[in-house]
């Protein structure tokens, strides 16, 4: 379980670093390299900008919540365990998760989701992210 909520976190942190890769499609290769990386961060900031609005800050409420749902469950599996403070944890992470997943999509998501649809706009196709 402990190699579960690490393996979230670790995969979280790594994905608010990456960025998109592009096929070599008609419109990559029209542009080039440099015009395609200046669309990249024009899109990556626009995401940013989204996601500082109402509808991106309500995706992060979800976590949020969920979160605190979560810990106050650990605490009533700690009581009867013996081991509270071990269980506030995980069940606070377990249900950041879980609210995330339930409640919205988190924001890495939905900047990838804003990315990918601002390329594909743009003319690119993209294959993935690094």
């Amino acid at each position: 379980m402990l190699k579960t909520i690490l393996l979230v976190i670790i995969l979280t942190l790594v994905s608010c670093a990456s960025k998109p890769q592009l096929y070599p499609n008609q419109k990559l290769k029209h542009v080039g390299k440099e015009a395609a990386k200046k669309d990249i961060d024009r899109c990556i900031a626009d995401a940013e900008q989204y996601l500082k609005s109402s509808t991106g800050k309500n995706a992060a409420k979800g976590a949020g919540a969920g979160a605190a749902i979560g810990a106050a469950m650990g605490a009533v599996s700690g009581l009867f365990t013996g081991n509270l403070g071990g269980s506030l944890i995980r069940g606070g992470a377990i249900g950041a998760a879980g609210g995330g997943v339930a409640g919205a999509l988190s924001p890495d998501e939905i900047k990838r989701r804003f990315v990918n649809q601002c390329l594909a706009e743009k003319g690119y196709q993209v294959l993935g992210w690094d």
